[in-house]
């Protein structure tokens, strides 16, 4: 248990919560409870929050969004602090200065204010993010993105908290950018970054071009449904949404979860799912295809907790 006086102490730095369902939190929907979740005012102090757990022996868990995360039917033990928060006019988007095609992004910004400053300044550049949940922190820490680009395309630097708790501006090169992964330093906290776009030579066509994004995730995806988007990252040289309808998956349910039939790369929440029905699923999909074409499907979802 986490004892009074340090619960006192986070109760001071933010908005703390106990034994709060994590269903309320993540996409999927699903979740047992955080034995503490805390949602710094300022996420610069989560260096000393983390050094603090360490000393006391208490697991300590940052999520994002939640967009792409699978929370375990008993909850997360110790705490789990939130950086992003959709919607919190704290995770501000600013231009570098008034001339430049940079700008700089709060972690806790939402992916739509990041398209919403960027479009306002006359840029493009960052239509893959059109549609996508979550915030600019979670998007940094996966490289989020999709066949339209990715964020380590735009991405110039990132400020982050590291392992000895102080924050570090860092340039990104090339090679730190992975598929669904920023290599920055293990156990990094992102606070924010830096994205370098280009003046876009018809900006109402930028933002058409935006609304024709989002009306086509609208189409091919079951946005109606609580998922966590994408589940299975592509293998190389084939689509994981093929593999899985090929291997006779689409509509495939264990409890609540299904195999979207709209599309098969992602798990939904059909009716009152439990996080151990989409882990079953998520399993069952990655034996059968196996099974059936000896490729090996990894994950997107992060599982977190106990299930």
């Amino acid at each position: 248990m986490i004892h009074e006086k340090l619960t006192r102490y986070l109760a001071g730095l933010g908005d703390l919560k106990l034994e709060e369902p994590m269903g309320r939190h993540t996409t999927f929907r699903v979740g047992g409870p955080a034995d503490v979740f805390f949602t710094p005012r300022d996420p610069s102090c989560l260096g000393e929050v983390r050094a603090l757990a360490r000393e006391n022996d208490i697991p300590f868990t940052v999520i994002g969004g939640g967009s792409n995360l699978l929370v375990g039917d008993m909850g997360i033990r110790g705490i789990v602090a939130r950086v992003c928060a959709p919607g919190n006019s704290a995770g501000l988007v600013r231009p570098e200065n008034d001339e430049s095609a940079v700008l700089y992004a709060d972690a806790r910004a939402g992916k739509k204010s990041f398209i919403e400053c960027a479009l306002s300044k006359g840029l493009e550049g960052m239509e893959f993010m059109a549609g996508l949940p979550g915030c600019v922190g979670g998007g940094i820490a996966m490289n989020a993105g999709t066949n339209l680009g990715c964020f380590s395309d735009i991405l110039t630097k990132v400020r982050y908290i590291g392992a000895d708790g102080r924050a570090v501006d860092r340039e990104i090169t090339p090679e730190m950018a992975k598929y669904r992964n920023l290599a920055v330093e293990d156990g990094a906290i992102f606070l924010g970054g830096w994205f370098r776009m280009r003046r876009a030579e018809n900006p109402e066509a930028s933002a058409r071009l935006i609304d024709e994004i989002i009306r086509d995730r609208e189409f091919k995806h079951p946005l109606e449904y609580p998922s966590a988007g994408s589940v299975f990252k592509n293998p190389e040289g084939h689509s994981s949404w093929k593999l899985v309808n090929d291997a006779g998956l689409r509509g495939y349910r264990i409890g609540g979860a299904m195999v979207s039939e709209k599309h098969t790369n992602f798990i939904i929440n059909a009716v009152d799912a439990s996080a151990s029905d989409i882990a079953l699923l998520i399993r069952h999909v990655r034996e059968t295809v196996f099974e059936k074409f000896g490729v090996s499907l990894e994950p997107e979802v992060k599982m977190l907790g106990i299930f």
